[in-house]
């Protein structure tokens, strides 16, 4: 299912400060958690026909894709963040109702104010200034894109925005604290299940207890494992996520405690890893750094026998469509003399906003498609700060929501007055 609209008449919204507060609160009211996030996406079509934008395209999984044109030629511009969020928990550890939207010290409060929803407003605010702007100093495609799924399949939503966009450049509006971040780690998720053989509690001598064995395989593993290095990126460290057994012993339908006899030892026991990767590291890769791992442990501990696997996750869309893919993310990296992050960074210096590049990489974003997998020039840059996506009582501050967009507006600005430049140096 694609849904588009092309040559859309209606009258351009003002779109000055007060209407990016307007629209950030107006999308933090919708919540959207990933596979749900059908009224934000109605939402943020709607507003995007609102602001004048050429052409709205709603994609199969759910995607939002909105598209000012200039002219047939010239340089591919994409602006994207995310539509969804991560729960919000227990609101009654929030001071605020989670979707709220009220603003307080010069701040708006709400789950995904901060992760990306205020970006979102900001990019669609930016792009409708310079549809008002006109002139023909501007060539080319300016595209900003509400993505779905971002927490969970970020590939696989990007992968079709990508396909639909057909990017030069791109710029992710994930919370780097107005700086420009150049490059993430990416990561990977490895299963490991221990096979035992099931026996009574009371004889565990005649079978094999696959959760003593895994403490053993554990132990073997944090004294082997040496996470790789690397100056910008960091280290490529591994993480236990999960850990279960079975068969398990589950309380009943009335609540109460299981009872103690009739037990037996778990025949199975399953970890389950996060591996953050470094630049050039593979899904394919870390499998079979894992399986020679486990052959190693299997020379000092007799009793194991383990397979690796790496899981897939399967969901569906608020459209009904199906989404599937690994857990997995790969490593990028810009360099920072690159020529598209010193357009970014010309850009962002004379109208008067912060320019630097930041010294840190950013966390779990988009880019990971579009830079890794595409070789696309891409680039982090939005507002508030890493520290608190995903917290209770989130928020933006209202300045930096509205430097973000001036920040759009001037990178978008020299971007498609000068052409697309390259990733490299």
């Amino acid at each position: 299912m694609v849904e588009s609209s092309r040559g859309i008449s209606q009258a351009i919204v003002p779109a000055g400060p007060d209407y990016l507060i307007h629209l950030c609160r107006e999308l933090l009211r919708r919540p959207g958690v990933s596979g749900r996030e059908g009224e934000v996406a109605r939402f943020t079509a709607e507003s995007m026909r609102s602001l004048g934008f050429d052409s709205v395209t709603v994609d199969s999984y759910g995607n939002v894709v909105g598209e000012v044109l200039f002219s047939d030629a010239g340089p591919r511009l994409l602006l994207t963040a995310q539509m969804d969020h991560v729960d919000a928990g227990d609101a009654a550890e929030w001071t605020k109702y989670p979707f709220g939207a009220f603003i307080e010290g010069g701040r708006i409060y709400g789950r995904a104010a901060s992760d990306q929803k205020g970006a979102l407003a900001a990019m669609m605010t930016a792009a409708s200034i310079l549809k008002r702007e006109g002139g023909d100093r501007l060539r080319g495609r300016l595209f900003v894109a509400g993505a779905v799924h971002q927490e969970t399949f970020e590939r696989v939503a990007s992968k079709s925005i990508a396909d639909l966009t057909g990017p030069d450049c791109v710029i992710v509006g994930e919370a780097s604290d107005l700086m420009l971040e150049r490059g993430q780690r990416g990561r990977a998720e490895i299963r490991v299940e221990v096979l035992g053989r099931m026996a009574h509690s009371s004889h565990p001598e005649f079978g094999v207890n696959a959760g003593d064995v895994m403490v053993r395989f554990l132990s073997f593993l944090k004294g082997h494992f040496k996470p790789p290095k690397d100056d910008f990126l960091g280290e490529g460290i591994l993480v236990l996520t999960s850990l279960s057994s079975s068969p398990s012993r589950c309380a009943g339908e009335d609540g109460r405690e299981p009872r103690l006899d009739g037990g037996a030892i778990p025949e199975r026991c399953t970890a389950l890893f996060d591996r953050r990767l470094l630049s050039g590291e593979t899904l394919e890769g870390v499998a079979c750094q894992f399986d020679e791992i486990v052959g190693d442990a299997s020379r000092a501990i007799p009793d194991l026998r383990a397979e690796v696997s790496l899981p897939v996750m399967e969901d569906r869309c608020y459209t009904g469509a199906p989404i599937r893919g690994n857990r997995f993310a790969p490593a990028w990296t810009v360099p920072e003399e690159s020529p598209f992050l010193r357009t970014l960074s010309l850009a962002l210096d004379e109208a008067g906003l912060r320019s630097r590049i930041s010294p840190r990489p950013g966390f779990g974003t988009n880019g990971c498609h579009y830079a890794a997998e595409r070789g696309l020039p891409t680039a982090i840059y939005g507002p508030s700060r890493r520290e608190l996506v995903h917290t209770v009582d989130e928020y933006i501050d209202i300045k930096s929501l509205l430097d973000s967009c001036a920040g759009y507006v001037a990178m978008a600005r020299r971007v498609l007055a000068e052409g697309a430049p390259s990733a490299r140096g």
